[in-house]
């Protein structure tokens, strides 16, 4: 059996509760009128994510990329201390609802 699909098994063994989280590259869906299109087991792991209006963050790969939203979006008349910054983004961080999960990706062949 391929080794992704016994990591994925195992991953599930080991977190039961957890939900499974497929996510599809954008190159296995075709801009065509079929209703269906190929693709491969990628790797399987243990993330949690958040999903904003806009797009679904993980934390493994796109908290920095949160943070720095969190900053730019920040009024500039604020006076935040060098020092402050790494509790500012903690206490924002307690406000995003990350969900854990076995994230499984699907890529393409």
């Amino acid at each position: 059996m391929n080794t992704k699909i016994l990591e994925l098994l195992k991953l599930i063994e080991e977190n039961p509760a957890l939900e499974i989280m497929p996510m599809v590259a954008t190159e296995c869906v075709g801009g065509d009128d079929y209703s269906s299109w190929s693709a491969e087991w990628g790797r399987a792991e243990v993330d949690e994510y958040y999903t904003s209006d806009e797009r679904i963050y993980f934390k493994s790969t796109d908290y920095d990329e949160l943070i720095d939203q969190y900053f730019d979006n920040l009024d500039p008349n604020l006076n935040i201390e060098d020092g402050e910054y790494d509790e500012c983004a903690k206490a924002y961080d307690e406000e995003w609802e990350w969900v854990k999960a076995i994230v499984v990706h699907i890529e393409a062949q």
